[in-house]
Order: C-alpha cells, then sequence, then structure tokens
C-alpha cells in the first residue's frame, strides 16, 4: 500500500521538533546509501532498541493511540489496531478509520495473519515499562519476524515532550505536520489553567477510574495529562497506589477518601460512569452535588490537537469551580 500523507503548506514544513527527540532519549537519522541516493531510517525507541530500515517505510501499522497522533502530524498509517470504539471517542481522536486496515478492535485482538498479509515495513506501539509493548504484547514474538516493532513511551515524558516526540517521528515518516494553530490553542489553555491557580491556589482535584464496585484513584504523577497540570501548579491529593504504582483501588463505599472539589471520571468506560451516576454515596459527593464533576481523558492521543482540546476542557472545568466545604 503506499504511503497517504497530508501535506502542510511549505511555509509550515520548516517547523521541526527535535526538542522531544533529545528529552525522551529517541534518535532518528538519515544515511546514505552506497550509491549515496538513497536514506535508512534510524530509530532508538522507548525500550533502547534501535530500528534500522535502508528507507522510509512504506506500510506502517499503528495502535489506535499512536496512530491518531501521528494522523494529527500529517501521517497516516495503512494499519491500526487498539482500543476501536463505536461510536469513535477522544482514544481515536481525528483518525479516519475507514481509511486504514483494521486488525483488532479491542484489548487483546490483533489479526497476525491479516498484518502479515499487508507486508509491513514497520509497527509503532507504545510500552509502559519501557520493557513490552503495550496493545501488541501478547503476540510480539510473531510480529517481530515479520517486520521491527517501535515502542514509543507512554508515561516518564512531560506532555510537550510526548506530543513533540510524535510530531518528530512523523516527519521523520515523511510527513509535513502543520501544529502552530493547535499549539496556540493548547498554549492558551495552560495560560487560563495558570491564571486560575494563581487566583484559586487551593483548588483540589481528583480523578478517577471507575471498574464494577471498585474505585480506582489517579496517582497523578503517573499520568502525564494530570502531572502536566500539577506542574502548573492544578492541586491533586497524593494517594497511596498499588504496586503497579498507577492507581490505588478502593471499594465504591470508600470513594469519598479524597476531598474533590472538582471530580473527574475516566471517559473510556461511558457505561461505568452512567453506572456510579445511579449510585447515592456518588450523588452525595461534594463535587458532583456542586455540579463540579466532569470527564477525565487519560491515553489520548499524543498531538496539540488531542491536547488543546482536552486542556481547553479542563480550564472551563476549573475556571467555573469554588472551593467546596470538606464533609
Amino acid at each position: 500500500m503506499n504511503r497517504r500523507f497530508r501535506m502542510a503548506p511549505i511555509a509550515a514544513a520548516a517547523a521541526a521538533a527535535t526538542l522531544a527527540l533529545a528529552a525522551c532519549g529517541a534518535s532518528t537519522e538519515a544515511s546514505d546509501g552506497e550509491d549515496g541516493a538513497g536514506s535508512g531510517f534510524v530509530h532508538e525507541d522507548a525500550r533502547g532498541k534501535t530500528i534500522e530500515l535502508d528507507g522510509t517505510p512504506e506500510t506502517v501499522v499503528a495502535q489506535a493511540s499512536a496512530a491518531a497522533a501521528l494522523w494529527d502530524n500529517g501521517f497516516e498509517v495503512d494499519g491500526v489496531y487498539g482500543d476501536l470504539p463505536e461510536p469513535p471517542n477522544y482514544l481515536t481522536g481525528n483518525l479516519d478509520v475507514a481509511e486504514t486496515k483494521v486488525l483488532g478492535k479491542a484489548w487483546g485482538e490483533f489479526n497476525v495473519e491479516e498484518y502479515a498479509a499487508m507486508n509491513p515495513d514497520l509497527l509503532i506501539d507504545m510500552t509502559f515499562d519501557g520493557k513490552n509493548l503495550w496493545y501488541a504484547s501478547e503476540v510480539e514474538k510473531q510480529i517481530d519476524k515479520l517486520a521491527p516493532t517501535l515502542a514509543m513511551p507512554l508515561t516518564g515524558l512531560s506532555v510537550t515532550e510526548q506530543i513533540e516526540a510524535f510530531q518528530t517521528l512523523a516527519e521523520d515518516l515523511g510527513a509535513d505536520p502543520e501544529t502552530d494553530e493547535a499549539k496556540a490553542e493548547f498554549e492558551d489553555a495552560v495560560a487560563r489553567i495558570k491564571a486560575v491557580v494563581k487566583k484559586n491556589p487551593d483548588l483540589t482535584v481528583v480523578a478517577a477510574s471507575t471498574y464494577g464496585e471498585e474505585i480506582y484513584f489517579a496517582n497523578a504523577p503517573e499520568h502525564p495529562d494530570l502531572a502536566y497540570l500539577a506542574e502548573l501548579g492544578v492541586k491533586f491529593p497524593e494517594v497511596t497506589p498499588d504496586e503497579q504504582g498507577i492507581f490505588e483501588p478502593v471499594s465504591l463505599e470508600n470513594i469519598s477518601k479524597y476531598h474533590a472539589d472538582v471530580l473527574l471520571i475516566d471517559a473510556r468506560d461511558p457505561g461505568g460512569l452512567d453506572e456510579l451516576k445511579t449510585k447515592d454515596i456518588f450523588k452525595r459527593l461534594p463535587a458532583v452535588a456542586a455540579g463540579q464533576q466532569d470527564l477525565w481523558y487519560p491515553a489520548a492521543p499524543y498531538s496539540y490537537q488531542a491536547y488543546a482540546e482536552m486542556f481547553s476542557g479542563y480550564a472551563e472545568q476549573l475556571e467555573a469551580a469554588q472551593v467546596l466545604e470538606q464533609s
């Protein structure tokens, strides 16, 4: 399949994002072939693995959020797998699934046979631990035999470093990202959040996920979006995470363990949130009773477009919030 690009105007093509490349430890470079006419692709990924190709990859498959981040930067993948909800939501951003080969629509789904038939040049996933692929870990040994795999960092970097790392990768894959407008919108949202913190420094935010009869309080430093909000001055409680360090799981009856002036609930499970809204214990929470409850968008695509929209929403919620009396 031929590579499809959405080309930016020539004037915008000069904007190269190289800062994040150094920050995340990944590197790409072009190398002349023996005749001096070809170019090579070299990239050290988040696992410390160096991916080397003789030329620019032509057929590229990516996990959904990685694909969406590349899509926003002008690079259209040929195949996609991962969370692909119907109807599409923030996890896939502007990704046009109809323009790609779908190899799996949920966790644990990956059609190795169809992947092999694509004759792929490169697969791009994310990694939590710097060792294993995030969504394709169960088939990693099989797909490694078919094409190189590249893991982008899911955590461990600032939001802007993550975003610019994907912008750089898109450029290395041959795209010309046009992100000036989205970056300006993101920076405007950041400025609004800083202004809220200055005006209302005691405002406390709690982010949580829900599953069944359990609540999972987010450990803010381990979630790039929350960590960046904290860097901007937003207050989060210090939770007691489990051994993985990402969340603190508690029973639903302990949902009020941490005081929240603003409560953000994981948007990935709409059904879980709908069920939670029927519970009296949830409705009695000060933030919910005051109308200061909104959605949290973890694992959003790392692009200025996605984060401009998301952080504008956070800014709007924080601007309207007040410090509440602790129960």
